[in-house]
């Protein structure tokens, strides 16, 4: 049975005394039935390692690289990763894809990585404003999926459909697309549990977890407040009958 989950993808938002306050904020009012991960900055794992101990939230990373260590000035291997606490980390976020130039084989790479030293990768798929219109939507998430996951042992492994052009924008992807989109990634991998991301709010949720192949959400700028973030993961749970 594929399992639900919900993670909070804090970006490079907080300077450490909010990021602690909202990580604690939290930890008094989520008590939800499904899993739920907060992605905090680099900077911010070990602090929130110490809160999130022993409450039902997880931690995890945006990204890391995929050497156990080296000459890499300003990276995160696996290891810092998991000496610290860290359950899950995202991998191959449109934005680490578009703005920071990582290819199909770096974030192959990564999982590959990520699974060796036991972690969970979130692995991000979706297509541009202009893939969508040309028609291309399918045949290029097709190709990030079989790219990152050649090869791999699914098991822990984690996808999120995010279109391009609905994150940050307020704009999330109608019903119909999601449902279509989810419906063929269920196609490719079957028993993957696959989260949407791209403008999730408290008033969209419910319908976006309606649709039977949402087993979560990845969740941006709505999950800066504690109670926002609450409120996604209440409508999740309503839409599923989660008790």
């Amino acid at each position: 049975m594929r399992k639900n989950l919900i993670a909070a993808n804090w970006k490079m938002h907080f300077d450490l005394i909010t990021a602690l306050n909202v990580a604690r904020g939290m930890v008094e009012i989520l008590d939800n039935k499904i899993e739920t991960v907060v992605c905090p900055p680099f900077v911010y794992l070990d602090r929130l390692n110490e809160i999130f101990n022993g409450s039902s939230i997880w931690l995890g990373a945006q990204n890391m690289h995929y050497e156990d260590e080296g000459a890499f000035t300003g990276e995160i291997s696996p290891i810092m990763l998991k000496s610290v606490g860290c359950k899950y980390v995202i991998l191959g976020h449109s934005e680490r894809r578009h703005i920071f130039s990582e290819s199909d084989s770096d974030i192959h790479k990564k999982v590959i990585s990520a699974l060796k030293h036991g972690l969970k990768p979130i692995v991000c798929v979706g297509e541009t404003l202009s893939e969508r219109r040309d028609g291309r939507a399918e045949r290029v998430v097709e190709r990030q999926i079989v790219a990152a996951l050649d090869g791999v042992d699914l098991d822990g492994v984690v996808v999120a459909y995010e279109p391009v052009w609905a994150i940050g924008t307020g704009v999330p992807a109608d019903v119909e697309t999601v449902k279509e989109m989810h419906g063929f990634l269920r196609e490719l991998i079957e028993d993957v549990p696959i989260l949407y991301g791209g403008s999730v709010k408290d008033r969209n949720a419910f319908e976006l977890a309606s649709i039977e192949d949402v087993d979560g959400f990845l969740v941006g700028s709505a999950s800066l407040s504690a109670q926002s973030f609450k409120k996604i993961i209440d409508e999740f749970e309503k839409a599923k009958g989660v008790n």
